[in-house]
């Protein structure tokens, strides 16, 4: 629902896919929305570098085969059927621990490095 809502073009897509892949195509995309949303949603503002730690702790729980709701579970579920590496997880929150503290990058490869991790890992 969450693929429906947001990201229409996305969604329509996946509906190419068979439907083991769709669902794990749609947790994925879950998984990195709301990673995105600790930095640029309504809460932000209360987002500690903390925060993102628990956050990734998280991540390494599900990829563990132990979710904390319904959302983890089903990227869990994902990791488990298909061969996912974790490493692109892991930089898409450093691309948000980058959002906390730097706004503006002095040189072409800060921000090519900044733009895979908070782009190219989706």
């Amino acid at each position: 629902e969450v693929c429906a809502e947001y990201a229409k073009t996305f969604y329509l897509g996946t509906m190419l896919m068979t439907p083991e892949r769709r669902r794990a195509i749609w947790a994925i995309y879950v998984w990195c929305r709301r990673t995105g949303e600790l930095v640029d949603g309504p809460n932000a503002s209360h987002i500690t570098p903390q925060a993102l730690d628990r956050w990734e702790d998280r991540l390494e729980d599900v990829f563990s085969g132990r979710p904390f709701d319904m959302l983890d579970a089903a990227l869990s579920d994902t990791v488990t059927r298909f061969p996912v590496d974790i490493q692109p997880f892991r930089d898409m929150i450093e691309g948000m621990r980058m959002d906390l503290w730097k706004s503006r990058y002095k040189t072409f490869d800060e921000l090519y490095l900044y733009c895979y991790y908070v782009a190219g890992t989706v």
